[in-house]
Protein backbone atom coordinates (compact mmCIF):
# COMPACT_ATOMS: atom_id res chain seq x y z
CA UNK A 1 0.00 0.00 0.00
CA UNK A 2 1.60 3.18 -0.76
CA UNK A 3 1.68 5.59 1.88
CA UNK A 4 1.09 8.53 -0.23
CA UNK A 5 -2.60 7.69 -0.88
CA UNK A 6 -3.06 6.37 2.88
CA UNK A 7 -5.37 8.88 4.81
CA UNK A 8 -5.27 8.31 9.11
CA UNK A 9 -7.60 10.30 11.27
CA UNK A 10 -6.03 11.27 14.21
CA UNK A 11 -9.31 11.66 17.52
CA UNK A 12 -8.19 13.04 20.79
CA UNK A 13 -10.11 16.10 23.33
CA UNK A 14 -5.88 16.67 24.20
CA UNK A 15 -4.09 18.68 21.54
CA UNK A 16 -1.04 17.70 22.52
CA UNK A 17 -1.53 14.11 21.95
CA UNK A 18 -2.99 15.01 18.66
CA UNK A 19 -0.34 17.21 17.66
CA UNK A 20 2.29 14.27 18.80
CA UNK A 21 0.30 11.52 16.87
CA UNK A 22 0.42 13.69 14.15
CA UNK A 23 3.62 14.78 13.45
CA UNK A 24 4.69 11.27 13.87
CA UNK A 25 2.41 9.84 11.27
CA UNK A 26 3.46 12.28 9.11
CA UNK A 27 7.11 12.42 9.29
CA UNK A 28 6.43 8.72 8.04
CA UNK A 29 4.75 9.77 5.20
CA UNK A 30 0.95 9.53 6.14
CA UNK A 31 -2.01 11.88 5.42
CA UNK A 32 -3.32 12.86 8.82
CA UNK A 33 -6.63 13.84 9.52
CA UNK A 34 -7.41 16.10 13.46
CA UNK A 35 -10.33 15.69 15.04
CA UNK A 36 -10.58 17.11 18.63
CA UNK A 37 -14.60 15.86 19.29
CA UNK A 38 -16.19 13.22 18.47
CA UNK A 39 -18.81 15.16 15.90
CA UNK A 40 -15.61 16.59 13.97
CA UNK A 41 -14.24 13.29 13.96
CA UNK A 42 -17.56 11.75 12.30
CA UNK A 43 -17.64 14.18 10.44
CA UNK A 44 -14.19 14.17 8.93
CA UNK A 45 -14.45 10.15 8.69
CA UNK A 46 -17.94 10.48 5.75
CA UNK A 47 -16.17 13.16 4.13
CA UNK A 48 -12.96 11.64 3.59
CA UNK A 49 -12.85 8.41 4.53
CA UNK A 50 -9.32 7.80 5.68
CA UNK A 51 -7.51 4.30 5.85
CA UNK A 52 -7.66 4.24 9.51
CA UNK A 53 -8.81 6.09 12.89
CA UNK A 54 -7.01 6.46 16.26
CA UNK A 55 -9.61 7.17 18.79
CA UNK A 56 -9.77 8.59 22.27
CA UNK A 57 -12.31 7.01 24.58
CA UNK A 58 -12.45 9.35 27.23
CA UNK A 59 -14.07 12.43 25.42
CA UNK A 60 -16.21 14.54 26.54
CA UNK A 61 -20.16 15.51 24.85
CA UNK A 62 -19.68 12.28 22.33
CA UNK A 63 -17.36 9.16 23.77
CA UNK A 64 -15.19 7.60 21.39
CA UNK A 65 -17.57 4.03 21.99
CA UNK A 66 -20.06 6.65 20.93
CA UNK A 67 -18.14 7.83 17.96
CA UNK A 68 -17.13 4.13 16.98
CA UNK A 69 -20.80 3.15 17.28
CA UNK A 70 -22.03 5.78 15.08
CA UNK A 71 -19.33 5.23 12.26
CA UNK A 72 -20.29 1.12 11.89
CA UNK A 73 -23.76 1.88 11.61
CA UNK A 74 -22.94 4.20 8.35
CA UNK A 75 -22.50 2.45 5.17
CA UNK A 76 -19.80 4.71 4.53
CA UNK A 77 -17.81 4.20 7.34
CA UNK A 78 -18.33 0.79 8.80
CA UNK A 79 -15.34 -0.62 7.37
CA UNK A 80 -12.78 1.94 8.06
CA UNK A 81 -10.39 0.15 10.78
CA UNK A 82 -10.34 1.62 14.37
CA UNK A 83 -7.45 1.64 17.01
CA UNK A 84 -8.68 2.68 20.17
CA UNK A 85 -6.13 4.65 22.50
CA UNK A 86 -7.21 5.17 26.03
CA UNK A 87 -5.83 5.25 29.50
CA UNK A 88 -9.04 3.18 30.86
CA UNK A 89 -7.59 0.04 32.47
CA UNK A 90 -10.84 -2.18 33.23
CA UNK A 91 -10.85 -4.72 31.25
CA UNK A 92 -15.12 -4.51 30.73
CA UNK A 93 -14.19 -1.23 28.69
CA UNK A 94 -11.53 -2.68 26.48
CA UNK A 95 -13.61 -5.90 25.48
CA UNK A 96 -16.59 -2.96 24.59
CA UNK A 97 -14.27 -2.00 22.19
CA UNK A 98 -13.68 -4.24 20.35
CA UNK A 99 -17.29 -5.30 20.71
CA UNK A 100 -18.53 -2.30 18.79
CA UNK A 101 -16.19 -2.98 16.42
CA UNK A 102 -12.48 -1.62 17.27
CA UNK A 103 -9.53 -4.01 15.93
CA UNK A 104 -7.08 -3.16 18.27
CA UNK A 105 -6.42 -0.87 21.66
CA UNK A 106 -3.39 0.94 23.02
CA UNK A 107 -2.83 1.88 26.45
CA UNK A 108 -1.90 5.72 27.80
CA UNK A 109 0.42 6.90 28.03
CA UNK A 110 1.17 5.44 24.76
CA UNK A 111 4.55 5.02 23.01
CA UNK A 112 5.55 6.43 19.80
CA UNK A 113 7.06 3.02 18.34
CA UNK A 114 4.42 1.42 19.36
CA UNK A 115 1.44 3.19 17.76
CA UNK A 116 3.65 3.32 14.34
CA UNK A 117 3.84 -0.63 14.22
CA UNK A 118 0.17 -0.97 15.11
CA UNK A 119 -0.71 0.88 12.72
CA UNK A 120 1.36 -0.48 10.05
CA UNK A 121 -0.14 -3.96 11.29
CA UNK A 122 -3.34 -3.26 10.72
CA UNK A 123 -3.53 -0.88 7.76
CA UNK A 124 -1.74 -4.46 6.08
CA UNK A 125 -4.46 -6.19 7.56
CA UNK A 126 -7.20 -3.93 5.75
CA UNK A 127 -5.55 -4.00 2.54
CA UNK A 128 -5.06 -8.10 2.59
CA UNK A 129 -8.97 -8.30 4.00
CA UNK A 130 -9.63 -6.56 1.19
CA UNK A 131 -7.52 -8.23 -1.31
CA UNK A 132 -9.05 -11.68 0.23
CA UNK A 133 -12.65 -10.39 -0.49
CA UNK A 134 -12.08 -9.51 -4.33
CA UNK A 135 -10.72 -13.23 -4.50
CA UNK A 136 -13.86 -14.65 -2.47
CA UNK A 137 -16.14 -12.76 -4.71
CA UNK A 138 -14.35 -14.13 -7.91
CA UNK A 139 -14.35 -17.68 -6.18
CA UNK A 140 -17.75 -17.70 -5.77
CA UNK A 141 -18.78 -16.62 -9.45
CA UNK A 142 -16.51 -19.26 -10.66
CA UNK A 143 -17.56 -22.02 -8.01
CA UNK A 144 -21.56 -21.00 -9.43
CA UNK A 145 -20.06 -21.54 -13.13
CA UNK A 146 -18.77 -24.81 -11.96
CA UNK A 147 -21.46 -26.42 -10.42
CA UNK A 148 -23.41 -25.28 -13.21
CA UNK A 149 -21.58 -27.16 -16.05
CA UNK A 150 -21.12 -30.14 -13.60
CA UNK A 151 -24.96 -30.45 -13.21
CA UNK A 152 -25.58 -29.80 -17.01
CA UNK A 153 -22.58 -32.75 -17.27
CA UNK A 154 -23.85 -35.20 -14.66
CA UNK A 155 -27.29 -35.02 -15.21
CA UNK A 156 -27.99 -36.67 -11.77
CA UNK A 157 -29.79 -33.40 -10.22
CA UNK A 158 -32.53 -33.35 -13.12
CA UNK A 159 -34.20 -36.25 -12.69
CA UNK A 160 -34.41 -35.69 -8.57
CA UNK A 161 -35.30 -31.94 -9.50
CA UNK A 162 -38.02 -33.72 -11.14
CA UNK A 163 -39.32 -35.78 -8.33
CA UNK A 164 -38.79 -32.96 -6.05
CA UNK A 165 -41.30 -30.70 -7.64
CA UNK A 166 -43.75 -33.63 -7.99
CA UNK A 167 -43.21 -34.79 -3.90
CA UNK A 168 -43.97 -30.85 -3.21
CA UNK A 169 -47.16 -30.89 -5.24
CA UNK A 170 -48.29 -33.81 -3.88
CA UNK A 171 -47.75 -32.61 -0.15
CA UNK A 172 -44.67 -35.49 0.74
CA UNK A 173 -42.51 -33.16 2.97
CA UNK A 174 -43.51 -33.43 6.28
CA UNK A 175 -41.59 -31.65 9.21
CA UNK A 176 -39.85 -33.38 12.58
CA UNK A 177 -39.01 -31.48 15.66
CA UNK A 178 -35.74 -31.59 17.62
CA UNK A 179 -36.29 -30.49 21.04
CA UNK A 180 -33.87 -27.87 22.62
CA UNK A 181 -33.41 -27.81 26.60
CA UNK A 182 -32.36 -25.58 28.89
CA UNK A 183 -28.94 -26.47 30.49
CA UNK A 184 -29.94 -24.54 33.93
CA UNK A 185 -33.35 -26.79 34.42
CA UNK A 186 -33.08 -28.97 31.89
CA UNK A 187 -36.66 -28.25 30.70
CA UNK A 188 -37.73 -27.88 26.84
CA UNK A 189 -37.43 -24.38 25.75
CA UNK A 190 -38.06 -24.79 22.36
CA UNK A 191 -38.04 -26.66 18.84
CA UNK A 192 -35.70 -27.09 16.08
CA UNK A 193 -38.21 -27.44 12.60
CA UNK A 194 -36.31 -29.65 10.54
CA UNK A 195 -37.69 -31.06 7.05
CA UNK A 196 -38.14 -34.75 6.10
CA UNK A 197 -39.37 -36.36 2.94
CA UNK A 198 -42.10 -39.37 3.14
CA UNK A 199 -41.26 -40.92 0.27
CA UNK A 200 -44.23 -43.58 -1.21
CA UNK A 201 -41.75 -46.08 -1.91
CA UNK A 202 -38.66 -45.60 0.64
CA UNK A 203 -40.32 -43.84 3.44
CA UNK A 204 -39.22 -41.04 5.27
CA UNK A 205 -35.83 -39.77 3.82
CA UNK A 206 -33.55 -38.06 4.65
CA UNK A 207 -32.40 -34.09 4.01
CA UNK A 208 -28.68 -35.36 3.00
CA UNK A 209 -30.15 -36.74 -0.13
CA UNK A 210 -32.35 -33.86 -1.40
CA UNK A 211 -31.88 -30.45 0.48
CA UNK A 212 -29.35 -29.27 -1.17
CA UNK A 213 -30.71 -29.26 -5.03
CA UNK A 214 -34.18 -27.46 -2.84
CA UNK A 215 -31.34 -25.01 -1.19
CA UNK A 216 -30.27 -24.20 -4.01
CA UNK A 217 -32.69 -24.25 -6.81
CA UNK A 218 -36.53 -21.93 -7.53
CA UNK A 219 -37.68 -24.99 -5.30
CA UNK A 220 -36.61 -23.02 -1.99
CA UNK A 221 -39.27 -20.47 -2.22
CA UNK A 222 -41.95 -22.45 -1.86
CA UNK A 223 -40.89 -25.25 0.64
CA UNK A 224 -39.35 -22.24 2.26
CA UNK A 225 -42.89 -20.75 2.84
CA UNK A 226 -44.11 -23.59 3.90
CA UNK A 227 -41.82 -24.63 6.31
CA UNK A 228 -42.05 -21.68 7.99
CA UNK A 229 -45.91 -21.34 7.74
CA UNK A 230 -45.91 -25.31 8.78
CA UNK A 231 -43.49 -24.86 12.16
CA UNK A 232 -45.27 -21.26 13.05
CA UNK A 233 -49.31 -22.60 13.22
CA UNK A 234 -47.50 -25.85 15.12
CA UNK A 235 -45.86 -23.26 17.67
CA UNK A 236 -49.28 -21.69 17.92
CA UNK A 237 -50.96 -24.96 18.62
CA UNK A 238 -48.91 -26.01 21.02
CA UNK A 239 -48.67 -22.59 23.43
CA UNK A 240 -52.57 -23.00 23.12
CA UNK A 241 -52.19 -26.67 24.46
CA UNK A 242 -49.74 -26.11 26.85
CA UNK A 243 -49.95 -22.93 28.77
CA UNK A 244 -46.81 -23.72 30.28
CA UNK A 245 -45.04 -23.37 27.26
CA UNK A 246 -46.29 -19.83 26.26
CA UNK A 247 -42.82 -19.00 25.51
CA UNK A 248 -41.76 -21.98 23.67
CA UNK A 249 -39.43 -21.07 20.67
CA UNK A 250 -39.33 -22.45 17.02
CA UNK A 251 -36.02 -22.45 15.22
CA UNK A 252 -36.35 -22.47 10.90
CA UNK A 253 -33.33 -23.20 8.96
CA UNK A 254 -33.24 -20.19 6.27
CA UNK A 255 -31.00 -20.35 3.06
CA UNK A 256 -28.97 -17.80 1.09
CA UNK A 257 -31.07 -18.28 -1.36
CA UNK A 258 -34.33 -17.44 0.82
CA UNK A 259 -32.85 -14.50 1.78
CA UNK A 260 -32.22 -12.67 -1.25
CA UNK A 261 -35.95 -13.47 -2.06
CA UNK A 262 -37.41 -10.17 -2.63
CA UNK A 263 -41.10 -11.11 -0.79
CA UNK A 264 -39.25 -12.74 2.08
CA UNK A 265 -39.64 -10.19 4.37
CA UNK A 266 -43.59 -9.66 3.45
CA UNK A 267 -43.97 -13.34 3.83
CA UNK A 268 -42.59 -13.48 7.15
CA UNK A 269 -44.33 -10.38 8.69
CA UNK A 270 -48.07 -12.21 7.14
CA UNK A 271 -46.74 -15.51 8.42
CA UNK A 272 -46.88 -13.78 11.87
CA UNK A 273 -49.66 -12.18 11.47
CA UNK A 274 -51.58 -15.23 11.14
CA UNK A 275 -50.59 -17.79 13.69
CA UNK A 276 -50.35 -15.04 16.47
CA UNK A 277 -47.33 -16.05 17.53
CA UNK A 278 -44.48 -13.95 19.42
CA UNK A 279 -42.52 -12.93 16.98
CA UNK A 280 -39.75 -13.19 19.79
CA UNK A 281 -40.85 -16.71 19.63
CA UNK A 282 -39.54 -17.21 15.86
CA UNK A 283 -35.81 -18.23 15.32
CA UNK A 284 -34.32 -17.90 11.70
CA UNK A 285 -31.06 -19.93 11.59
CA UNK A 286 -28.67 -18.84 8.86
CA UNK A 287 -25.52 -20.51 8.13
CA UNK A 288 -21.95 -19.00 8.57
CA UNK A 289 -21.69 -18.74 4.59
CA UNK A 290 -24.47 -16.44 4.67
CA UNK A 291 -23.03 -13.82 7.02
CA UNK A 292 -19.99 -13.86 5.00
CA UNK A 293 -22.00 -13.33 1.88
CA UNK A 294 -22.95 -10.07 0.59
CA UNK A 295 -22.72 -7.82 3.41
CA UNK A 296 -24.82 -5.12 2.86
CA UNK A 297 -27.39 -6.73 1.20
CA UNK A 298 -27.58 -9.57 3.78
CA UNK A 299 -27.71 -6.93 6.39
CA UNK A 300 -29.98 -5.05 4.67
CA UNK A 301 -32.47 -8.07 4.69
CA UNK A 302 -31.66 -9.25 8.22
CA UNK A 303 -32.43 -5.98 9.68
CA UNK A 304 -35.33 -5.79 8.32
CA UNK A 305 -36.72 -8.94 9.51
CA UNK A 306 -34.89 -8.26 12.89
CA UNK A 307 -37.00 -5.35 13.30
CA UNK A 308 -40.23 -7.77 13.39
CA UNK A 309 -38.75 -8.88 16.46
CA UNK A 310 -37.37 -12.56 15.38
CA UNK A 311 -34.50 -13.71 16.89
CA UNK A 312 -31.22 -14.70 14.55
CA UNK A 313 -29.05 -17.94 15.04
CA UNK A 314 -25.97 -18.83 13.58
CA UNK A 315 -25.77 -22.50 12.82
CA UNK A 316 -23.04 -24.76 13.04
CA UNK A 317 -20.97 -22.28 14.71
CA UNK A 318 -17.38 -22.95 14.44
CA UNK A 319 -16.92 -24.85 11.11
CA UNK A 320 -17.01 -21.80 8.65
CA UNK A 321 -15.38 -18.61 8.27
CA UNK A 322 -17.26 -15.60 10.17
CA UNK A 323 -15.32 -12.60 11.88
CA UNK A 324 -15.98 -11.04 14.92
CA UNK A 325 -16.78 -8.52 12.84
CA UNK A 326 -19.73 -9.57 11.01
CA UNK A 327 -20.86 -11.31 14.56
CA UNK A 328 -21.08 -7.81 16.13
CA UNK A 329 -22.42 -6.18 12.79
CA UNK A 330 -25.22 -8.85 12.25
CA UNK A 331 -28.10 -8.51 14.35
CA UNK A 332 -27.55 -12.15 16.15
CA UNK A 333 -28.90 -13.61 19.05
CA UNK A 334 -27.49 -17.10 19.05
CA UNK A 335 -24.59 -19.01 18.25
CA UNK A 336 -25.05 -22.95 17.49
CA UNK A 337 -21.65 -24.61 18.65
CA UNK A 338 -21.49 -27.15 15.50
CA UNK A 339 -22.03 -30.75 16.58
CA UNK A 340 -18.36 -31.83 15.42
CA UNK A 341 -16.77 -30.09 18.72
CA UNK A 342 -18.61 -31.93 21.25
CA UNK A 343 -18.27 -35.58 19.02
CA UNK A 344 -14.37 -35.01 18.98
CA UNK A 345 -14.05 -33.44 22.71
CA UNK A 346 -12.53 -30.53 21.56
CA UNK A 347 -13.64 -28.52 25.17
CA UNK A 348 -11.20 -25.90 24.36
CA UNK A 349 -12.55 -24.60 21.21
CA UNK A 350 -16.04 -24.89 22.79
CA UNK A 351 -15.44 -23.01 26.09
CA UNK A 352 -13.55 -19.97 23.47
CA UNK A 353 -16.72 -19.97 21.42
CA UNK A 354 -19.04 -19.57 24.37
CA UNK A 355 -16.89 -16.87 25.74
CA UNK A 356 -17.03 -14.97 22.74
CA UNK A 357 -20.34 -14.97 22.78
CA UNK A 358 -20.92 -14.14 26.32
CA UNK A 359 -18.72 -11.52 25.69
CA UNK A 360 -21.27 -10.20 22.61
CA UNK A 361 -24.17 -10.41 24.90
CA UNK A 362 -25.17 -13.70 22.57
CA UNK A 363 -26.70 -17.36 24.28
CA UNK A 364 -25.33 -20.61 22.65
CA UNK A 365 -27.13 -24.23 21.98
CA UNK A 366 -24.74 -26.76 22.15
CA UNK A 367 -25.96 -29.27 19.10
CA UNK A 368 -24.99 -32.85 18.86
CA UNK A 369 -25.46 -34.18 22.64
CA UNK A 370 -25.64 -37.46 23.20
CA UNK A 371 -24.34 -38.51 26.29
CA UNK A 372 -24.83 -37.62 30.10
CA UNK A 373 -20.92 -37.29 30.31
CA UNK A 374 -20.86 -34.53 27.54
CA UNK A 375 -23.70 -32.78 29.26
CA UNK A 376 -22.00 -33.17 32.68
CA UNK A 377 -18.40 -31.64 30.94
CA UNK A 378 -20.74 -28.63 29.04
CA UNK A 379 -22.38 -27.76 32.40
CA UNK A 380 -18.97 -27.56 33.65
CA UNK A 381 -17.48 -25.44 31.53
CA UNK A 382 -20.21 -23.38 31.60
CA UNK A 383 -20.70 -23.14 35.12
CA UNK A 384 -21.15 -19.86 35.73
CA UNK A 385 -23.56 -19.12 32.57
CA UNK A 386 -26.08 -21.70 32.50
CA UNK A 387 -29.07 -19.04 32.22
CA UNK A 388 -27.59 -18.55 28.96
CA UNK A 389 -26.72 -22.20 27.57
CA UNK A 390 -28.76 -24.55 25.90
CA UNK A 391 -28.49 -28.02 24.27
CA UNK A 392 -29.79 -30.30 21.63
CA UNK A 393 -29.22 -34.02 20.64
CA UNK A 394 -29.99 -36.85 20.98
CA UNK A 395 -29.47 -37.07 24.42
CA UNK A 396 -32.85 -35.22 24.89
CA UNK A 397 -34.57 -36.48 22.07
CA UNK A 398 -34.25 -37.20 18.49
CA UNK A 399 -36.16 -35.55 15.46
CA UNK A 400 -40.03 -35.94 16.72
CA UNK A 401 -43.31 -35.87 14.43
CA UNK A 402 -45.70 -33.23 15.94
CA UNK A 403 -47.39 -36.26 17.73
CA UNK A 404 -44.53 -37.45 19.60
CA UNK A 405 -43.58 -33.94 20.15
CA UNK A 406 -46.81 -33.27 21.72
CA UNK A 407 -46.73 -35.93 23.81
CA UNK A 408 -43.00 -34.87 25.05
CA UNK A 409 -44.66 -31.50 26.31
CA UNK A 410 -47.67 -32.67 27.62
CA UNK A 411 -45.88 -34.74 30.34
CA UNK A 412 -43.95 -31.30 31.73
CA UNK A 413 -40.79 -33.35 33.02
CA UNK A 414 -37.49 -32.54 33.37
CA UNK A 415 -35.87 -35.20 29.85
CA UNK A 416 -32.36 -34.53 30.64
CA UNK A 417 -30.59 -34.79 34.38
CA UNK A 418 -26.62 -34.60 34.47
Amino acid sequence: MNKNKITILVVDDTFYNVQVLSIMLAHQGYAVLEATNGIDAIELAKTHIPNLILLDIKMPSMNGYEVCNNLKNNPITQEIPIIFISAVRDIEEKVEAFAIGGVDFINKPFHLIEVLARVKTHLRISSLQTQLLEQTKLLVIQNVSLQAELSHLTEWNEDLYAELKKAIDCQQMRLFYQPIFSFESNLITGFEALIRWEHPERGIVSPVDFIDLIETTDLIYPVGRWVLETACEQLQTWQKSFPKYSDLTMGVNVSTKQLSEFNLVEDVRNILRTSKINPHCLKLEITESTVMGDRDRTLQILQQLKDLKIQFCIDDFGTGYSSLRRLTDFPIDILKIDRSFIHNEEWVTVKAIGRLAFTLGKSIVVEGIETATQLAMLKTLFRSSLKECYGQGYLCAKPLDSDSASEMLASNKKFVIA
